[in-house]
């Protein structure tokens, strides 16, 4: 996918302290058949490598307190996006209905070489897994069928609701999970190209210990693209540093 050239959006968000926005994440993990002791039928994939860049081998937390949630996958047969607004109705009668404590956003990844659709999940209570997805099931939703998935590197796409306040001009902390940070960039790149550009700048910073993803929101004035950031040890100057060499590598291309 090579970068998308357009008119750059006129941020308003450089005026608010809070900025509320759907939007979507772009990442690469490491996925693999999800291992449990219960037998699904449907295809689950895990993730081995949550904030891969941050989560290294090197740095792994002494303890699981220390461990981010955990995501897993449900792979669908299909899903029409279009369909979004009936998944999200789906998902509160779920919550609602049968205290289930879960998050659920739709998305896709890639599953031998290509393009599937997905349901990302956090679950407090993994053993209800089969429940939620007979609620699912029961709403029209298809799984894919269980099969063999060794570990591999997959990028994934992520539908997201955003809730972030600003920092400085560019610059925003999310409302809801810790250590997360967005900030704003001049263009869209391939994933390729946002990798090696990652690459480069952490090979040319003392500070290397971080995770950086895609991310973009829909505002009324166009799409506002960012970089989102890991790092439970960032300051304001860090990610001010991170968002002119994010500048100065988009200049490059």
């Amino acid at each position: 996918m090579a970068i998308i050239k357009q008119p750059k959006a006129n941020s308003i968000m450089e005026d608010r302290k809070k900025i509320e926005s759907l939007g979507f994440i772009v990442k690469k993990e490491k996925l693999a058949s999800m291992v449990s002791e219960i037998r699904y039928t449907e295809l689950i994939l895990e993730d081995l490598d949550p904030y891969p860049g941050f989560y290294d081998h090197h740095i792994l937390p002494s303890n699981p307190d220390g461990q981010k949630p955990r995501s897993i996958f449900f792979i669908l047969k299909n899903f029409d996006v279009r369909h979004e607004d009936q998944f999200i109705r789906m998902t509160m009668r779920i919550k609602q209905d049968h205290s289930l404590k879960f998050d659920a956003v739709p998305g896709s990844l890639v599953l031998f070489n290509k393009d599937v659709p997905c349901i990302r999940v956090f679950m407090d209570d993994e053993s209800r897994i089969k429940e939620l997805i007979e609620y699912y099931k029961k709403g029209g939703i298809s799984f894919a069928a269980s099969t063999g998935v060794k570990h591999y590197q997959s990028l994934i796409k992520l539908r997201k609701y955003f809730d972030m306040d600003r920092m400085a001009k560019g610059i925003y902390k999310d409302a809801d999970q810790p250590d997360i940070y967005y900030i704003e960039v001049p263009e869209f790149i391939s994933w390729d190209v946002f990798e090696q550009a990652t690459i480069s700048i952490r090979n040319n910073w003392d500070h290397k210990i971080y995770d950086a993803a895609q991310a973009a929101i829909y505002q009324k004035t166009g799409v506002i693209d960012m970089v989102r950031i890991y790092d439970n040890k960032t300051t304001l100057a860090g990610l001010q540093y991170l968002q002119e060499q994010y500048h100065h590598e988009s200049n490059r291309i």
